[in-house]
């Protein structure tokens, strides 16, 4: 059976690169991995991510708290570095630290985001930060934001989340993207 995950928290995180190295064994302590290989092997060919381990949320929500509340001076350290390895826990898990740390949790998203990022990542780190009580941005700052083609799209997917007349234009105006990009650009122009 694998590690449990207290166990492995309790050896503290390790400094430097080490740290990210840590956070894959925390993310595989207490998972099946014979039960979710078949599972997580299908998606990951799929999602363009370098690993997929099938942690689950509460899971990937205690390993954030415990590094939001052990260790939150070394979070602006590892958030572009999980972003870089680009594992879908380290997704999840930046998600997770940018919508609760202070400052800018839009503006830390958005500087992340490479030529191509998949739309649910873009999207479920856009719903994290929403959930964590934050307003969607006003216009402005969106507009101020759609000077590629990546972060015009990711505006777009921001605005969605809570559709105002005032982003119906910047909505409109973001580059084309895949099927379901289209969709939700859609829904969120009919709403």
């Amino acid at each position: 059976m694998a590690d449990s995950l207290d166990g492995v928290l309790d050896l503290g995180l390790p400094s430097g690169r080490k740290a990210l190295q840590f956070l894959k064994r925390a993310y595989s302590a207490g998972v099946d991995n014979m039960v979710n290989h078949y599972i997580t092997d299908k998606i990951l060919a799929e999602s363009g991510h370098s690993f997929q381990i099938g942690s689950s949320d509460p899971h990937m929500r205690k390993i954030a708290s415990w590094l939001l509340s052990e260790h939150l001076e070394r979070v602006g350290y590892l958030i572009p570095r999980l972003w870089k390895r680009n594992g879908r826990e380290d997704m999840k898990l930046v998600g997770l630290l940018i919508a609760n740390i202070e400052g800018d949790p839009w503006g830390r998203l958005l500087k992340l985001l490479r030529k191509t990022e998949t739309m649910e990542v873009v999207l479920e780190i856009a719903e994290e930060i929403k959930r964590g009580g934050r307003n969607i941005p006003s216009a402005e700052y969106l507009l101020s934001w759609t000077n590629s083609k990546i972060t015009h799209q990711a505006v777009m997917l921001i605005a969605s989340l809570s559709m105002k007349p005032e982003l119906r234009e910047l909505v409109t105006a973001a580059p084309g993207g895949g099927e379901l990009f289209e969709r939700i650009r859609s829904r969120a122009l009919q709403g």
